[in-house]
């Protein structure tokens, strides 16, 4: 789903306030709030916003029937906007939150409606230094193309947390009850939705997570999960440690144009990524078995049976050997797939990226891959280390 500029301008709305919260401020009035958002938002000079006559209430300063209106004439519109207990001092603008209700608009000529959306904690200082924002939570998401069945999310949450130089340390973020017909996602001609629908998904139901960690001091990005999981379908993690991200490099990797040396820094100690099956692996395998006019255990020996020659252009015969045991163990009884990464010492990016264009042969050696299938799992669902099984 491609959220184009106009759709960002709501969010800009909401999103005027991210920075240090600094020294206590005195309590903003309604004409001290409308001042400062009106130029805050002026800076985009492609937009016009209507804000209205704030009026003031227990909640906060409140603004009625908010109007974006983006250069291409396209129009956004906030219900209720709610500053809750405003700040301001010089041009910063903060808040204990900021909470617009009943969002409705389009973008790219689909309609997206938003029944909430709040920043917790908020700052916004008109520069680029200084700026916060603890938590973002977005409920009751409905994206509908002309024609299709609305996309529905439940719940999309961010919390940010440890600032170091106007960077959260850590990062969590949840995506939950995503909610989609295959055909609202494709023309009529999509024959990944006409798989989908005939291996009888007549709708998906969908999780995203990531969280992550840095370390100023030790320049270490600890990615605990990327994690897309899916009712019926299956768990898809990834995690891994990066090294180098010190706070120098960090500065250097924000600027518009990034040196290339800065990148050079950056490495990588150990990656994994995991599968864990909940009937998609099955369900694909009993459908182009069907295909073929097969019994689902004959088509997996056919193609357990080609691995060896399918795998052969990897040009490394060990980890030839371990993908197709791995591969062949999981498509027999689909249950779990690791493949991890974990070099003997922390090794550059770009001199990963150097050698899968030289020798790629030689990767699964230089990073120490290895591959194992149908782990007994541990309680958070994810296969726990071990030998493999098969």
């Amino acid at each position: 789903m491609t959220i184009s500029s106009r759709w960002s301008l709501t969010v800009a709305v909401v999103a005027l306030t991210a920075g240090f919260a600094g020294p206590a401020f005195s309590a903003a009035t309604p004409e001290q709030v409308t001042a400062a958002l009106t130029k805050l938002l002026a800076t985009d000079k492609g937009a016009t916003f209507t804000l209205g006559t704030p009026t003031q209430s227990d909640a906060g300063v409140v603004y009625n029937n908010v109007s974006i209106k983006s250069s291409e004439g396209e129009e956004t519109k906030i219900a209720v906007l709610t500053v809750g207990n405003p700040n301001v001092e010089g041009d910063t603008l903060s808040a204990d939150s900021i909470l617009a209700e009943n969002i409705t608009g389009t973008t790219d000529g689909d309609a997206l409606a938003v029944a909430s959306l709040e920043l917790t904690a908020p700052v916004f200082t008109g520069t680029e230094t200084g700026n916060r924002v603890d938590a973002v939570s977005v409920d009751g998401i409905s994206v509908t193309k002309p024609g299709k069945t609305p996309v529905l999310i439940d719940n999309v949450a961010l919390t940010f947390s440890d600032y170091t130089n106007d960077v959260p340390q850590a990062i969590d973020l949840s995506v939950e009850g995503i909610v989609v017909d295959p055909a609202a996602l494709a023309d009529e001609n999509d024959q990944v939705a006409k798989q989908l629908k005939a291996m009888g998904y007549d709708k998906l139901t969908l999780g995203f997570y990531g969280s992550g960690s840095l370390d100023d001091a030790s320049g270490d990005l600890v990615v605990k999960e990327i994690t897309i999981d899916g009712t019926d379908l299956g768990t898809l993690r990834l995690t891994g440690t990066f090294g180098g991200l010190t706070a120098d490099v960090v500065k250097q990797l924000k600027q518009p144009n990034p040196p290339q040396d800065a990148f050079g820094k950056i490495t990588l100690k150990q990656a994994s990524i995991y599968y864990g099956d909940a009937s998609l692996a099955g369900r694909i395998i009993a459908e182009q078995a069907k295909q073929m006019g097969q019994e689902p255990a004959a088509f997996v020996g056919q193609i357990t049976g080609a691995l060896p020659l399918l795998l052969s252009s990897i040009g490394n015969q060990p980890f030839q050997d371990k993908l197709a045991q791995g591969v062949t163990t999981f498509l027999k009884d689909p249950q779990n797939l690791t493949i991890s990464v974990e070099p003997a010492a922390p090794i550059p990016l770009m001199e990963v990226l150097a050698t899968s264009q030289t020798a790629p042969q030689t990767l699964p050696d230089v990073l120490k891959a290895d591959v194992m299938a149908n782990q007994p799992e541990t309680e958070d669902g994810e296969a726990s280390e071990g030998t493999d099984t098969n």
